[in-house]
């Protein structure tokens, strides 16, 4: 049983292969669900409490949660790698990484270190609904982002292959 088991775990996460970079489309994924949840904080007002809470302007809310969006995508490729291009369970460890990350920011780290509830009733709602949101979004764009982010590395690779003529080398690296 164990030796049908390490193919199966190899294949389904553990180790990426050469041509594939599953932080990296993580980080675009990320970015883009950060992007894509921005608005369930403005319905929900939760933007603007946790520009009072934190003391900073919309745009900085905007930006902080988009960059940590970034991080939170970088973290979920090295996290799952490959298992995260999964077809049918994408949309579930992003929404359930999600959830996590909600539970481990604003409810845990940021209390702690705020010493009060980062915000209360139909904000903090809000915050939990565009964390689920985010990690769905990053569940689900993973995938095609890590499409691109493979089709940009087969370009170069394939441009760096056509151009090994000596003057191609000298432009390059100078003489």
């Amino acid at each position: 049983m164990r030796r049908g088991f390490i193919p199966f775990m190899r294949a389904h996460g553990q180790r990426p292969g050469p041509g594939q970079r599953p932080k990296t489309a993580g980080a675009l994924a990320g970015g883009a669900a950060g992007l894509l949840a921005i608005p369930m904080l403005e319905l929900s007002r939760a933007a603007e409490s946790l520009g009072l809470a934190l003391a900073a302007e919309d745009w900085q809310i905007r930006a902080l949660y988009v960059g940590i969006a970034v991080l939170a995508g970088l973290g979920y490729g090295g996290l799952f790698q490959r298992a995260a291009a999964d077809r049918r369970g994408g949309w579930l460890f992003g929404i359930s990484y999600g959830f996590l990350l909600w539970m481990l920011g604003p409810i845990t780290l940021l209390q702690m270190l705020l010493g009060r509830p980062l915000a209360t009733g139909t904000a903090a709602i809000g915050i939990l609904a565009a964390n689920l949101l985010s990690g769905l979004i990053l569940g689900l764009l993973f995938r095609p982002a890590h499409r691109v982010v493979r089709r940009s590395l087969e370009r170069r690779s394939l441009a760096s292959t056509q151009d090994v003529t000596p003057r191609a080398a000298e432009q390059s690296y100078g003489r």
